[in-house]
């Protein structure tokens, strides 16, 4: 059996829309992980967290995707290991929040992390030998009980100015976590983020420090993991028809359907050859004709001094173009350089030109005889 062009053309539409699909799903399979988001139960993530504080009375306020904001009523908020910088907007934000006594807890080893702790003037050190385990710098951690030391790994360790803090675990001596009152809230800093992942939380001891951290928030209340700075917003509301094509699922489909109409449309059309001129000739202007109008045309406006500027300009070009000279340069000081370049101009004769070339409101015969005279020089 014979396929006809149609079937030939349908074949291959349905060919391309499984390519399409099958390398949509590819794409999406190979998308970079974003670590330590609250949804993910990667090792990295932090989904294990979010379910067991749940678990012990922490329940978890839902993100927003428009608006970097959280309900008042939170009592911690997490900011682990942001891929996006905390504007100056959001942190006055927090700063209010915090004024109201909550508690900020931000960890993560990245220059976003690190941004976000210069903020209360914290910095990162860099160690030059990469610390296996963590030690217990203060007494407070004690509910529930904690070791003296835990087994965590760390390249960086924390360094302020600021005398008005906690340390909670060091190494080499150096603070990695830290507590400090921030008016009635308080902030722990991590220089780690890696105690708050899914893996981190298998370990008991790491468990227990979680817990001691919490703790320092005071009673128990809902908490809430930043999403909107792993990336997780829509920016701005769609307004529009032309918006919601380009930013909405429903707009892409739409845009795809179109796109694959217009190509079956296109491949089922049949060429009919090389076009055909018309038989008639077609008349067009002669350049002389042109001229003649555009030169007619300034005669009654009356641009004269338009066009002895024009001509005043294209002597000072033509004859300084050999030896470089500025056409912006004075007239006077043009004509001595010039004449110093070329000893059979004379340095008179040229200001001379040049300086009737400059005269305003000449008629309409001194504005013949002054375009013969430069169009003479022009020649030359």
């Amino acid at each position: 059996m014979k396929l006809t062009r149609d079937g030939w053309l349908g074949i291959s539409v349905l060919l391309m829309l499984i390519v399409v699909t099958v390398a949509a799903v590819l794409l999406q399979s190979q998308a970079p992980v974003i670590p330590y988001l609250s949804t993910s139960s990667d090792p990295s993530g932090t989904l294990a967290l979010k379910l067991w504080l749940k678990e012990l009375g922490y329940p978890s306020a839902e993100s927003s995707q428009t608006a970097f904001e959280f309900p008042q009523n939170v009592k911690t908020i997490f900011i682990i290991q942001p891929i996006l910088a905390v504007s100056e907007k959001e942190w006055k934000f927090i700063d209010q929040w915090l004024e109201t006594g909550g508690m900020v807890v931000i960890a993560g080893d990245t220059p976003q992390s690190f941004d976000a702790m210069d903020h209360f003037d914290f910095s990162a050190a860099y160690l030059k030998n990469k610390a296996v385990e963590l030690l217990a710098a203060a007494p407070i951690l004690s509910s529930p009980s904690f070791a003296s030391k835990v087994a965590i790994e760390t390249n960086f360790t924390l360094k302020t100015t600021r005398t008005d803090f906690t340390p909670l675990l060091s190494a080499d001596g150096s603070p990695v976590i830290v507590s400090f009152e921030q008016g009635k809230g308080r902030v722990v800093l991590s220089s780690t983020p890696y105690l708050f992942s899914n893996l981190a939380l298998k370990d008991d001891t790491v468990a227990a420090l979680t817990l001691n951290i919490l703790a320092l928030a005071g009673q128990k209340g809902m908490v809430w993991f930043d999403e909107w700075h792993h990336g997780f917003q829509t920016g701005s509301i769609i307004i529009g028809p032309g918006q919601w094509l380009r930013h909405t699922s429903g707009g892409h489909a739409l845009l795809f359907v179109v796109g694959v109409v217009f190509l079956a449309l296109l491949l089922q059309g049949r060429a009919f050859g090389r076009p055909i001129p018309l038989l008639h000739e077609i008349k067009r202007r002669g350049p002389l004709e042109h001229v003649t109008a555009i030169a007619n045309l300034n005669r009654k406006a009356g641009h004269r001094n338009e066009v002895l500027k024009q001509y005043h300009q294209r002597v000072k070009r033509h004859l300084g173009q050999r030896y470089r000279l500025d056409p912006s340069l004075d007239d006077a000081e043009y004509s001595r350089l010039f004449s110093q370049y070329n000893s059979s101009i004379n340095k008179d004769d040229l200001l001379n030109l040049l300086n009737r070339l400059s005269q305003k409101n000449v008629s309409e015969g001194e504005l013949l005889k002054l375009a013969t005279e430069a169009a003479h020089w022009i020649k030359e």
